[in-house]
């Protein structure tokens, strides 16, 4: 069967639901994710997701917001406009990554933003209507 059918809006709902609450956790903890996409979303079961790779989470509370200072690879498709302007993360900047992951989701594994360059994802977002 198309794999459409077997993953309904109701399901996929359901799952992002999952990553919503584990970010409700996150942020009760006072840790921002810095890197919420669905490439960083385990299966466990049919029903149970959990949030995997926190490696550039950080404690966004020490200074009210966290400040990449470092060089390093950055996920831009995912990334706020004021993570990817000035390189602040704050549960805010972890919202914007949900929406994006959402939409990862519904749309399949669809490339956030297709057809711009990581380069000018800032440029689209601030000038897209």
């Amino acid at each position: 069967s198309d794999v459409r059918e077997v993953l309904s809006a109701a399901y996929l709902l359901s799952l992002v639901r999952q990553v919503a609450r584990g970010m409700e956790f996150l942020a009760s903890k006072r840790i921002v994710h810095r890197d919420l996409a669905a490439r960083n979303i385990l299966l466990l079961t049919k029903q149970q997701v959990k949030i995997a790779d926190l490696g550039l989470s950080r404690d966004a509370y020490e200074e009210g917001l966290y400040r990449k200072t470092t060089g390093g690879r950055l996920p831009v498709r995912w990334m706020a406009v004021e993570s990817l302007s000035h390189f602040t993360y704050s549960p805010m900047s972890d919202v914007w990554s949900f929406g994006v992951l959402m939409w990862e989701v519904m749309t399949l594994g669809a490339v956030p933003y297709p057809g711009v360059n990581n380069h000018k994802v800032l440029q689209y977002l601030l000038h897209s209507t």
